[in-house]
């Protein structure tokens, strides 16, 4: 009985033969380094931190209406925090992020004083229950990117609420100011312009509320 390989000379079984072990452990290695470096990527992205300088253009004309009547000013900052904006691309890969380079209550607090001196009032810092106090609170300032059409554009959003409180009488009122602007090019990233026409829209809307100066001018 006649036993040996059937094939040509040189011909093996390739499929049949063990992988060597080190070249198992090496693949085993890649492998994992692999998954390790996509997860790490996945969880912190190519992560970008940008920032605005917060400086509203002030529409306010000069007047007397304040007859230099003494105020109280307080201006609070009440968004829930300092981010004005965030984006996070595909599978997270990118992602950045926006927010004011100054305290935006210290910004709008010199901006309002300005624009009530223009108009004829007197500010110090009194005890609120002693004369009148304008309260004006930042309730939003936030950019968001809409990319669900063909363009990437962005919609920004102002919104201020100011309380007059005059011994008996007060008075308050919400400010808005969105802006859009589609669609956006790389060169106006992150959009300073807009977010300070947004919050200086909101202002001209406050100072040009006659309800508002009636209640402080009183």
């Amino acid at each position: 009985m006649i036993t040996g390989r059937i094939g040509p000379p040189g011909f093996s079984d390739i499929g049949k033969q063990p992988i060597p072990r080190d070249s198992i452990m090496k693949i085993s290695r890649i492998s994992r380094n692999f998954i390790l470096t996509f997860l790490f990527l996945g969880l912190t992205g190519c992560s970008q931190q940008h920032f605005v300088t917060i400086d509203p253009a002030l529409p306010v004309n000069q007047s007397d209406l304040g007859q230099n009547k003494i105020l109280n000013l307080k201006v609070i900052d009440s968004r829930p925090n300092n981010v004005i904006s965030k984006w996070k691309g595909k599978f997270n890969f990118r992602r950045f992020r926006v927010s004011p380079e100054q305290d935006i209550a210290d910004v709008l607090y010199a901006k309002i004083v300005t624009g009530l001196q223009k108009t004829g009032f007197t500010l110090k810092r009194l005890p609120s229950q002693k004369i009148k106090t304008l309260r004006v609170e930042i309730l939003q300032l936030k950019s968001i990117y809409d990319e669900d059409g063909p363009n990437l554009g962005v919609r920004v959003s102002a919104i201020l609420r100011a309380h007059c409180n005059n011994k008996d009488r007060t008075y308050r009122k919400l400010y808005m100011e969105h802006l859009t602007r589609n669609p956006i090019t790389p060169t106006s990233f992150p959009n300073e312009k807009l977010v300070n026409d947004s919050l200086s829209g909101a202002l001209k809307k406050m100072f040009s509320d006659d309800q508002l100066l009636k209640c402080l001018a009183q």
